[in-house]
């Protein structure tokens, strides 16, 4: 059940929260960890059984590296044994799916193995102990919000807030605003984005201009950011309703000058997992330069396989990771003394890089590729034309909104007379954003092309 749906916000959220606040607090853990289950197995309860297997693996697994913690080799033999099976398993799943169709298929399996494995590797780094109830793993696992898109959330950070956190009708009140403004984020932007690009995508590679191949890669970014961003802004909504404070996930990454500021924005709590849990973990004591590079690109690699099952994200990765190396070993100085060339320089490779994400073969890649530099049948065409002067506004909203300036006005606006004056309208601008979110969804067609991602 797709956080973004009717049923979920309608019914769902509003069911799961009147009977979280009813019950009694030693029952809001079971409650809660119950409801994710049943969500996570909406219309298909085979579903659970994947993870509900690997949610004992984990927990056994767990106790056995805290049990023979001394015998370090052992530990790393399990250790590695461990995500060996968890990634073959999570490939050959996700690899199936993609063959047959996500029906009957457990959905954010990447989440899911990521969350996993976390928890291993803290219990062998002695970050924290193992968990003693298997409860408290399976709701760090099975938090449904998070299993989405994320933000992903170490077992530390969850397992100090699970004893200590507390309800209250602030915090549901500030839950529900965040959510409805990732759901408007996911509803509005996303959905109006994700549709240009299929409309743009129709035209042949062959007959495409310059113009409508660059607003095809725009559209897509801008698809793809808004619905990872907005499905983390609902969890992280969700989340505080129930007392669980999650890490944002993003942070306006366009616009920022050079891309390792652009990735470091951009779906922070994944690449801090691998950062952490990989490359830091396996490649951190690199004295050589040359072995600190190779392990940013190896690990971007990683992150691109994260993403999808395919070719072309891997190339994705190594592309990402070439261009980090290239850029802190030759522009870094450069990009800091001219902001502008930075902002520029991001922009135009990081949407080269997107092409990679949405075509079929290397091939139709080269041909966006071509036509994205004025190769391609000339400059503009109708169609790009037709598009450009039809979405133009809501192109401008994308960008305004995907960048510090927004940030920056908002915070500034808070602060002033009159900003602190519209507050007061805040329930009455959510309640507005609700009702508009709620009837596209009931007029729009809506195809989640984030599961071909996820």
């Amino acid at each position: 059940m797709p956080l973004s749906s009717l049923t979920f916000t309608v019914l769902t959220l509003p069911v799961l929260l009147l009977l979280y606040y009813c019950i009694p607090e030693k029952g809001k853990q079971w409650y809660l960890l119950a409801g994710s289950l049943v969500i996570y197995g909406w219309g298909s309860p085979v579903r659970v059984l994947y993870p509900a297997a690997f949610l004992f693996f984990d927990f056994g697994v767990g106790l056995l590296l805290e049990r023979h913690a001394r015998k370090r080799t052992l530990c790393t033999v399990l250790l590695a044994l461990s995500a060996v099976t968890q990634t073959a398993a999570m490939a050959l799943i996700r690899y199936a799916a993609f063959l047959n169709g996500r029906t009957f298929f457990p959905f954010g399996i990447a989440v899911y193995s990521l969350q996993g494995l976390a928890y291993l590797i803290g219990v062998y780094r002695k970050r924290h102990p193992a968990a003693v109830r298997i409860q408290d793993l399976a709701l760090y696992l099975f938090l449904f919000p998070v299993l989405y898109a994320g933000p992903l959330m170490n077992y530390v950070e969850f397992s100090e807030q699970l004893g200590k956190r507390r309800t209250n009708i602030i915090g549901l009140s500030e839950g529900l605003g965040i959510f409805i403004r990732g759901l408007a984020e996911k509803v509005i932007l996303a959905d109006t984005f994700g549709f240009l690009f299929r409309e743009l995508r129709q035209t042949p590679t062959g007959s495409m201009s310059m113009l409508t191949a660059w607003l095809t890669t725009i559209a897509f970014s801008l698809y793809l950011y808004f619905e990872l961003m907005g499905y983390a802004e609902m969890a992280r909504g969700i989340g505080k309703c129930f007392g669980f404070e999650l890490p944002r996930n993003f942070s306006h990454p366009f616009f920022c000058p050079g891309i390792t500021a652009f990735m470091q924005s951009w779906n922070i709590t994944v690449l801090l997992w691998f950062q952490t849990n990989f490359r830091h973990f396996l490649l951190g004591g690199a004295q050589k330069k040359w072995q600190s590079y190779a392990g940013q690109v190896l690990t971007w690699v990683l992150i691109g396989a994260w993403y999808g099952m395919r070719l072309q994200f891997l190339l994705w990765g190594l592309c990402i990771g070439l261009l980090l190396v290239f850029e802190q070993t030759v522009l870094e100085r450069y990009i800091r003394r001219h902001y502008i060339f930075g902002v520029l320089y991001a922009l135009i490779t990081v949407q080269f890089s997107w092409v990679l994400f949405y075509t079929g073969s290397l091939g139709e890649a080269g041909q966006y590729w071509r036509a994205m530099l004025g190769f391609g049948a000339g400059l503009a065409d109708r169609s790009g034309i037709y598009f450009l002067t039809s979405y133009a506004a809501i192109l401008l909203l994308g960008l305004y909104t995907a960048t510090d300036l927004f940030r920056n006005i908002t915070e500034r606006l808070a602060t002033t007379r009159v900003g602190q004056g519209m507050q007061i309208l805040t329930p009455v601008i959510h309640a507005g954003l609700l009702i508009f979110c709620l009837g596209s969804m009931l007029y729009t067609d809506r195809e989640p092309m984030l599961w071909l991602l996820l």
